[in-house]
Parts: C-alpha cells; sequence; structure tokens
C-alpha cells in the first residue's frame, strides 16, 4: 500500500459527482422555467436597436393617420398642440397603445408663415414657458415628453432651455432634442437639470423621393450597429408611410428590434 500523502486531496466519490450534476440541470431548469426566458434562448441576436418617432400628427385625422398609428407598436407619435385634432389623435393613440409626446413648436430661424396657438421662443420669461408647457399636456395628457417643432433659434437659447427644463424635471417628462442647429443647447441642459434626454440622430424624408427616404433609414439602421439606439424621425407624410410599411417588418424580420422613445432616453 503507497505511503499516505497529506498533501494529496481524497477524490470525491462517485456519488457525490452524480449529485452535483443533478443540483446543476435543476437549478438551470429553474433559472429559466418561465416562459420569457425560454424565449429568450431562443431569440435571435439583435443586431440593432431604433426608436423611431413621427412627427406633426394633429392637422389632420385621415387613413394616412390611422395607417401610422398602426404602422408598429414600438413608434412615438409627436403631436402639435392646439392644432385641431391634436387631442383627439392624442386618445386615439392611447387606446390604440401608442406612445405620443408634445411636438413643441418653437422659434426658428427660417420664416414660418404658420401660427402656432402655442410656442416657445426665447423672448419669453420662465412664467410664460411653464404655463405654455402645462397647457400643452393639459391638452394632450397622456403625453410622455417633448421634443421640439423647428426651434433652431429656440434651442439655442440657454436660458430658455433651462426654464424648460426645469418645467418638465417637475412634471416628470422627458425630451427628445430634434437637433434642428447643431449649437442646441437642449439636450445638454436637459442632462445637467435631470430631465431624461435623448438626441435624433437621422431625419428621414426631408427628401420626398422614397428612395431618399429608404437611404436616410439605411443610415439610421447602420448608426444602430455603432449606437445603443439610434433614433429617427419621420413625418406624417403618405410617401414615408408608405416605405415604412414596406421596411420596418423586413428590418424586424432580420433582427433589428424597434422601441418607445420612453425607452430611449437616459
Amino acid at each position: 500500500m503507497p505511503p499516505f500523502n497529506s498533501k494529496q486531496k481524497p477524490k470525491p466519490p462517485l456519488l457525490r459527482l452524480i449529485f452535483s450534476a443533478f443540483i446543476g440541470v435543476f437549478l438551470g431548469l429553474l433559472i429559466f422555467s418561465d416562459s420569457e426566458s425560454r424565449s429568450f434562448l431562443l431569440k435571435p441576436s439583435i443586431k440593432g436597436t431604433i426608436c423611431l418617432v413621427i412627427d406633426d400628427f394633429g392637422f389632420a385625422f385621415n387613413s394616412d393617420v390611422e395607417d401610422f398609428l398602426h404602422l408598429n407598436k414600438n413608434i412615438t407619435a409627436a403631436i402639435i398642440p392646439g392644432t385641431p385634432y391634436a387631442a383627439t389623435i392624442g386618445q386615439y393613440a392611447h387606446q390604440n397603445g401608442i406612445e405620443t409626446i408634445i411636438h413643441m413648436p418653437m422659434e426658428s430661424h427660417e420664416e414660418d408663415n404658420t401660427e402656432y396657438a402655442v410656442s416657445l421662443n426665447e423672448k419669453l420669461n420662465a412664467a410664460l414657458v411653464d404655463e405654455r408647457v402645462r397647457f400643452a399636456f393639459e391638452e394632450i395628457p397622456t403625453a410622455l415628453g417633448m421634443n421640439n417643432h423647428q426651434g433652431s433659434k429656440a434651442t439655442e437659447s440657454l436660458q430658455l432651455m433651462k426654464d424648460l427644463a426645469r418645467t418638465l424635471k417637475k412634471m416628470d417628462k422627458f425630451f427628445l432634442d430634434s437637433y434642428t442647429n447643431p449649437e442646441s443647447r437642449g439636450y445638454i441642459t436637459m442632462r445637467r437639470y435631470g430631465v431624461p434626454t435623448q438626441l435624433r440622430q437621422v431625419f428621414l424624408d426631408h427628401g420626398e423621393s422614397p428612395r431618399q427616404i429608404k437611404s436616410n433609414l439605411d443610415s439610421l439602421v447602420a448608426l444602430s450597429h455603432e449606437m445603443d439606439i439610434a433614433v429617427g424621425i419621420g413625418h406624417v407624410k403618405p410617401i414615408t408611410l408608405e416605405v415604412l410599411q414596406r421596411e420596418l417588418p423586413r428590418l424586424e424580420s432580420e433582427g433589428y428590434r424597434f422601441i418607445r422613445l420612453s425607452q430611449a432616453v437616459r
């Protein structure tokens, strides 16, 4: 019989090894026993995460508007306050499970002859900013946040963005900087004041051709490979609807995930 070596570890009995393996299998089944966890194991890897916001709801309530609001459960509809159908579309979207935000008109460097019932500009004091923002959310009470309609001049104003941030913070709302001006103070000011925020990367439909819209959508998809979330903005246009109706199902089938703006803000 060989001499006993005190440094030599005894080999575990076969029964102990079998028991350990059984426990491992049991714990694995327990962890993944719920349907959500099992489906996670079966899901293909996500190629990219995309957030799509559709602007300019409120001027009409027609079949195109309805089709946009049934396009994909994860789009976010941006409604201009004070427009003829703002409240109606807000209610309709909510009833159909579509997230809405306020698409707040803001002062632009470019001339705009459209008259808006409510808008923000750099000449307003903090009380008037607060009053107008609250008016907009009272009209569309299910709206979870806000983005700017135009606003190349307004978003440059640090004071206006501070006043807006204070009100949105008090109301527990988020903000998407549509980024109509590279000098915008919107995103950074919201971050500074603790307002959940995001920044638009791509406008889908400044061009009016299906080819251009498809190209811009492809750019957004490419950005989703490099960023945690790629944010794009489109508008309530028949040509945009046509392209998205064709492309969104294809992208989802290829492994791209679409999320709501409330899931994208940080």
